[in-house]
């Protein structure tokens, strides 16, 4: 796929078909992103429409010549997306709803332990989200989207090191606040 022609067309003359092309083929990676840090089916799916439609009305700021690449823009986007949900009364209505469902499907040991996780990793998702945005975009980037390092400094527009100082500082923080946990 040759992204920066359909961003071109996209940007020239709003091509429908060229915008589809985009989407389509990001669509899959971001959704796992997002699906990663939000349990909830239909806020992921929202969430990530959220990110594309994003994505299309702001292509034009997107810089081709200065960027280190579309795919690290739209993570950019997707990151500040999820950091903005989980500090919206959306996902605090959402959490509270959760807590209240007593419907839950017991199947097994397996589903005991896939819930402890589950429940662990909503846990520490909700205290990312009161981290300040930077932090916890490095955190979401690393975790959830397997950027390398050097990729996040280039989306987070901060130096690799210290984009590495602070999530080094966040692991030091995590296994602190949820020791007892382990």
């Amino acid at each position: 796929m040759d992204e920066l022609r359909l961003i071109k067309k996209v940007r020239r003359n709003g091509d429908l078909a060229a915008a589809d092309k985009l989407v389509r083929y990001y669509y899959d990676e971001i959704h796992s992103f997002v699906k990663k840090q939000i349990s909830d089916d239909n806020t992921a799916l929202d969430l990530t429409q959220d990110i594309f439609i994003s994505m299309l009305k702001t292509i034009h700021h997107f810089d081709v010549k200065r960027s280190t690449g579309f795919r690290a823009w739209l993570y950019k986007i997707a990151s500040n997306k999820i950091v903005d949900w989980y500090r919206s009364r959306s996902y605090r209505e959402l959490s509270l709803s959760i807590q209240l469902d007593e419907e839950k499907p017991i199947d097994e040991a397996d589903f005991t332990r896939q819930l402890e996780k589950r429940d662990f990793m909503e846990r520490v998702c909700h205290y990312i989200g009161g981290l300040p945005s930077d932090t916890q975009k490095i955190f979401r980037l690393y975790i959830f989207a397997s950027h390398t390092f050097s990729e996040i400094a280039a989306a987070v527009d901060m130096p690799e090191g210290s984009v590495k100082s602070k999530y080094y500082r966040l692991v030091r923080l995590l296994r602190k606040e949820f020791a007892n946990d382990e």
